[in-house]
């Protein structure tokens, strides 16, 4: 950046100045005209080195002008070889060389400049996925920082889904949720036409060009950058930046910047994207495919104290598949093992939605941890599933096999002496209530365990 002092205006403003004085000296006093030429240096070669080639010629043709008008009114004239125009001859070529050497410079400035805010967001970009491996927050992570790296107004992410053959919007920024799981084609617009190719692309007149999306267009969009994410011959997905005006264009600079900086985007995502697939397992029990015991209680621990720190209702259900050992002992483990996938996918499919939460308790054992939900409420849902598991059949090796369930409920109450472990020990008493009867519902009350009657 110029220093103030000698900004485009200051230069000028003083060439103008000192000009003028010069002129009215040799015109008035009879100062030698060429003073004009030893005054013109410290203005020409600061122009030539902090400015472009525009102002230093813009400076230096004042003061030749200048002294050329002394020349006439002195009546000396014009003589192309005398020894003015070989020093104006020479001032312009050193100021060029000049030029050409400070151009020089500034591009290498500029050039460690964009390398400089490359390392930095390569930086930024592991350290986000060293402290939050949560993928969706990643990705948007990923557009924040490539927009501000290419000094860009919009970003988008667009990861390929092998199985539909298409791309689908993941991040943008800015954040714009009606148009996150929007998806194109291969070949349409410029992500799609990127995927086709695996090559970056710029496209400097968006509106204008032939296979832009009507979308995209009513954006305002005028320059677009996009970049594919590529893992060895595989292709991840495409990032793209855009800018809203024409006089913006991005340049095979960025359109480097913008490949490395997608190279490390890529290594990142597939580390957060194992570590997701890490914590899925961590916390999923193998074979049903529901939340495991670590996970579970985690979830109710946290439901637990919400409940209680805001005092709202919450009840924990355990459930118990009867008689599950003597399917075991006359069907084998392999039939057992399909009755507990089954019954826990039942279960799942009987409780809302992103709400409500199951968990493999233990052996045959179940848990559903239903927030918001008084005792009453959670008598209609296990009710509705006894029913439900009642009237079906498990087909396994041609045998139809019947199975019935008994499960305990205790809700969070007042007491303030209550605790998740209590919960879950009169959740457990109650089971064993039930499992006297079998087939049945028992809850916990007043310090006592209850069968339920249904109405």
């Amino acid at each position: 950046m110029p220093n103030r002092f000698l900004s485009i205006p200051v230069l000028v403003g003083g060439t103008i100045i000192t000009a003028m004085i010069l002129t009215w000296g040799a015109t008035q006093v009879g100062i030698n005209s060429i003073l004009v030429l030893l005054f013109s240096i410290p203005f020409v070669f600061p122009a030539a080195i902090i400015h472009n080639r525009t102002i230093y010629i813009l400076v230096m043709a004042i003061f030749f002008f200048s002294m050329q008008a002394m020349e006439l009114y002195l009546g000396r004239g014009l003589d192309f070889l005398n020894s003015s125009f070989i020093f104006w001859a020479v001032l312009i070529i050193s100021a060029e060389v000049i030029y050409q050497i400070s151009s020089q410079r500034r591009r290498a400035d500029e050039i460690s400049h964009r390398r400089a805010l490359e390392l930095q967001a390569m930086d930024a970009t592991m350290a986000e996925l060293s402290t939050d491996l949560s993928i969706e927050r990643y990705l948007q992570q990923i557009v924040e920082r490539a927009a501000k790296l290419l000094n860009s107004a919009v970003c988008e992410l667009a990861l390929f889904d092998p199985e539909q053959n298409n791309l689908e919007i993941v991040a943008n920024f800015p954040f714009n949720q009606s148009q996150i799981g929007l998806r194109m084609k291969l070949g349409e617009g410029s992500m799609g036409r990127v995927a086709l190719s695996q090559r970056a692309t710029i496209i400097n007149d968006y509106k204008s060009w032939v296979n832009a999306m009507p979308i995209d267009i009513t954006t305002g969009i005028e320059t677009v950058l996009d970049t594919p994410l590529l893992k060895g011959a595989e292709l991840i997905g495409i990032l793209g930046v855009g800018r809203y005006s024409k006089n913006q264009k991005y340049n095979e600079d960025d359109k480097y910047l913008l490949s490395v900086f997608a190279r490390q985007a890529i290594i990142a995502i597939h580390n957060a994207q194992l570590y997701k697939e890490i914590q899925i397992l961590a916390f999923t029990d193998v074979l049903t495919g529901i939340n495991n015991r670590r996970r579970l209680f985690e979830l109710a621990d946290k439901e637990f104290l919400r409940a209680q720190r805001y005092h709202r209702p919450f009840s924990l259900m355990i459930i118990d598949i009867d008689y599950f050992k003597s399917i075991n002992d006359r069907y084998g483990h392999a039939a057992g093992d399909i009755v507990l996938r089954w019954f826990a996918q039942e279960c799942k499919k009987s409780i809302r939605e992103n709400i409500d939460m199951i968990g493999r308790f233990g052996g045959e054992e179940f848990a559903i941890l239903l927030p918001e939900t008084e005792i009453n409420a959670a008598f209609v849902i296990i009710e509705r599933l006894r029913e439900h598991i009642n009237a079906s059949v498990v087909n396994i090796f041609q045998h139809h096999i019947h199975i019935t369930f008994s499960a305990g409920i205790a809700t969070v109450t007042n007491d303030k002496n209550l605790t998740l472990d209590l919960l879950v020990d009169h959740a457990d008493k109650a089971l064993y209530k039930a499992k006297e009867a079998r087939n049945a519902i028992a809850y916990w009350h007043n310090g006592q365990a209850i069968n339920h009657v249904p109405e």
